[in-house]
C-alpha cells in the first residue's frame, strides 16, 4: 500500500473520519481489492491512534468493504461478481417498489427536479464528467425514494447503494451514458403517467441493465487479470 495515498485527517470525530477516509480510498480504487490493512500502518498514515482505526475497520467489515481472515489479518474485499449480482437483484426489487409507491403521489416539482437531473446526466457525460453524471443519476433516484414515503425502504436502498459503491469505477466505465440517460427518461415518463406498474417495471429494467453492464465489465477485468498472472508465471 502506497502511504502517499492517505494522509492526516482533522481531529473532529476520529472514528468517523477514519471510516470515511478508508471507504473513500476503497471506492476510488486507491486501496485495491486484496490489499492488506494493518492498524499500526493506518494509524501512522492517518496520524491518529489505533482505537478509531480499529472501530472504522470493524464498521467497514460489517458493510462488506473489508474481510477478516481466520488468522485475524484484514484485507480490502475482492470484487465478487456473485455478490454484485445479488446486490443488484435486491436493489431492483426495492427501488422498483419505491417507484410504484411514489407514482400516485409524484408532484410537478418532483418531475421538474428529475427532468433537471436527467439533463445534467446528459450534459456531464458529454463533458466527460462521468462521476458527476453518476451523481446526477443518484439524485434522480433520491427524488423517487423520498416520494415513496417509506422510511425503512429508503434506509434499505441506501445501504444497498453503499455496498454497490465499491464497484463505482466499473459502473462509470461500463455503461453507455446516452443509454443510461434514456433509461432514466423512461422512468420519468412512467412516473409522469402516475402508473405504479409502469414505474416499477421501468425502474427494475434500468437496474437490471446496469447490473448486466457492470457484470460484463467485471468479467472482462477478471479475464485481463488472469491473463496478466499467467503471463507473469510464464516469464518467471
Amino acid at each position: 500500500m502506497n502511504e502517499a495515498q492517505l494522509g492526516p485527517i482533522p481531529k473532529r470525530s476520529l472514528r468517523d473520519d477514519a471510516y470515511h477516509g478508508l471507504r473513500r480510498a476503497i471506492v476510488s480504487g486507491a486501496l485495491q481489492p486484496g490489499a492488506q490493512l494493518t492498524e499500526p500502518q493506518l494509524a501512522r498514515q492517518f496520524q491518529i491512534s489505533r482505537s478509531p482505526i480499529r472501530e472504522a475497520l470493524h464498521r467497514l467489515e460489517q458493510e462488506g468493504f473489508v474481510v477478516r481472515r481466520p488468522n485475524g489479518r484484514i484485507f480490502v474485499a475482492p470484487l465478487d461478481a456473485q455478490e454484485l449480482e445479488q446486490l443488484y437483484a435486491v436493489r431492483a426489487v426495492n427501488e422498483g417498489l419505491a417507484a410504484s409507491l411514489a407514482a400516485p403521489s409524484i408532484t410537478d416539482d418532483d418531475l421538474a427536479a428529475m427532468e433537471h437531473h436527467v439533463e445534467e446526466m446528459r450534459r456531464l457525460a458529454a463533458e466527460g464528467d462521468v462521476d458527476g453524471s453518476l451523481q446526477a443519476g443518484q439524485a434522480f433516484h433520491d427524488v423517487i425514494l423520498e416520494r415513496s414515503g417509506n422510511a425503512p425502504l429508503v434506509e434499505i436502498v441506501r445501504g444497498l447503494r453503499l455496498r454497490i459503491s465499491r464497484f463505482r469505477t466499473m459502473i462509470a466505465a461500463g455503461r453507455d451514458q446516452g443509454s443510461r440517460a434514456a433509461e432514466h427518461r423512461e422512468i420519468l415518463e412512467a412516473l409522469r403517467s402516475g402508473n405504479p406498474v409502469h414505474a416499477r417495471c421501468a425502474t427494475e429494467r434500468h437496474i437490471h441493465q446496469s447490473a448486466a453492464s457492470v457484470l460484463n465489465r467485471l468479467g472482462d477485468a477478471s479475464g485481463i487479470a488472469a491473463e496478466d498472472r499467467a503471463a507473469g508465471a510464464d516469464q518467471g
